[in-house]
Parts: structure tokens; sequence; C-alpha cells
């Protein structure tokens, strides 16, 4: 079973590769925001105001990273969302970073949605970014429904097929993605079924509840299987001569 990465330093990202596997550049971008759509313009920042912007947002994570590393994730994810308050949208690395953060601390909240929306958040601001991606996959894993172990399924082989990602990874992380890749399918075949017979088990409620007023039940219907279209059409069933013709 794979487990939730353990971020064990304060500082649980400060820098994460380009598509091109080169480091960002420590300098904030300089490229101003456009018109809004509705033809009112939108302050435009220069460099020295992005600049120092970027670096107040920085300030708010370098807290967050200080609470992080007590415990105080509440605490935490305030300070990285005042990062995101402040920092410039244009600034996608850094952005990423905070939302990454916010992710890692409702991982260790046990807060696994919450996780996985914020990790979708910073990958939407940088998909190359490994360890939130590993994170998502985790996550999801955790929240063990269909929708999510199929989701950390396709991250899991990103991770695997992707060279860039590769890279990034230990040994055993890489490892651990590979035993996920190899044991997920059947676990998702289990829930789906589970899932299934919990959603006829309902609709089978439904109907009890509506055919009770005629007095029938999803007892008197049945699906047929027909031969020659693989299809299925529902008959009705006569309880009563079904019980005579049984006694007889």
């Amino acid at each position: 079973m794979a487990t939730i990465e353990e971020i064990k330093e304060p500082v649980v990202q400060e820098s994460t590769p380009s598509t091109d596997g080169q480091q960002f550049d420590e300098e904030p971008a300089t490229e101003v925001l456009k018109e809004s759509s509705e033809n009112e313009e939108l302050p435009k920042f220069t460099p020295e105001e992005i600049r120092s912007l970027v670096e107040s947002a920085n300030n708010h994570k370098i807290t967050g990273n200080e609470y992080f590393s007590k415990l105080k994730f509440e605490e935490a994810i305030t300070e990285y969302e005042r990062a995101l308050d402040t920092c410039p949208d244009e600034i996608k690395n850094e952005r990423a970073i905070y939302w990454g953060n916010i992710g890692a601390c409702y991982v260790k909240m046990g807060k696994y949605e919450d996780a996985v929306e914020a990790c979708t958040k910073a990958l939407g601001d940088l998909p190359t970014y490994t360890k939130v991606l590993l994170r998502r996959a985790q996550a999801n894993e955790k929240l063990h429904t269909l929708t999510s172990l199929t989701s950390a399924l396709e991250d899991y082989k990103t991770l695997q097929s992707t060279p860039s990602h590769q890279s990034e990874l230990d040994p055993s992380t890489r490892n651990s993605i590979n035993s996920s890749i190899q044991r997920l399918p059947s676990i998702i075949a289990q829930q789906q079924e589970k899932e299934k017979n919990e959603m006829l088990g309902k609709l089978k409620d439904f109907g009890n509840t509506v055919l009770g007023k005629f007095g029938l039940s999803t007892d008197n219907f049945q699906m047929v299987k027909d031969p020659n279209s693989e299809g299925y059409s529902i008959q009705f069933v006569n309880n009563a001569d079904k019980s005579g013709e049984k006694s007889s």
C-alpha cells in the first residue's frame, strides 16, 4: 500500500523543475496583467512591485512552513492562503508551491478530498510538479472510491511513464509506484462491483417505496437477458402464482 509522503523538513517545497528539467529562475516574472473582459484595466505591476509582492508572499510561506514543522496545520494553511492572496496570478511556479503545501497539510490532517483539490490546483499552475502529482495519487488512493482509485492509477502511470518525473523519484518511490500500478486494477474492479451493488440496493429501496403503494415490490419484476441482442428486458412475476406452483 502506497503511503502518503512524509515531509520532515519545514520547507515543504522551495523550488520545482521546469519542463526542460532546469531550475526555475529565482527572480520573479515581469509580465503584467491584461485587461479584464469588461474592458476595465486592472492595475499593472512593475517588475519592482512584482518582486515585492512575491517577497511578501514568500514570507507568508516561510511562516507557514514554521507552523507545518510544529504540526500546526490549520495555521500553516492560513499562511499559505495569504501567500496565494498576495502573489500575482502570473507567478505560476510560486503559486503551485503554495497550493502544494496546502495539499501536504490536508494530507497530514487526513482530509484527503481537500488534499486532492489543492494538489489539482497546484498542477494546474505547474503540470510537471512531480511531488504534488505523487501526493495527489496517494491521497486519491486513500479516498478509496471508484473514481478516486481510477484517478490514482492514472497519476501513477503518468509518474511511471514520464522520464522527467522518474528522474526526480528515488528508487524506493519508483518501486512503490510500480507496485501500485500492478495491484490497483483488481482493487478498482472490486470497488466497481461494490458500488454497483450499493447503487442497485438504493434503487431497489426506492422502487419498493413507490411500488408498495400498489401492493407490489421489486420482487415482482425480474430482468431477463435476450440471447439474441444481449440486452435485458423486465418481466412481471406473479409471486402468488409462483408460490402456488411450488406448493402443488
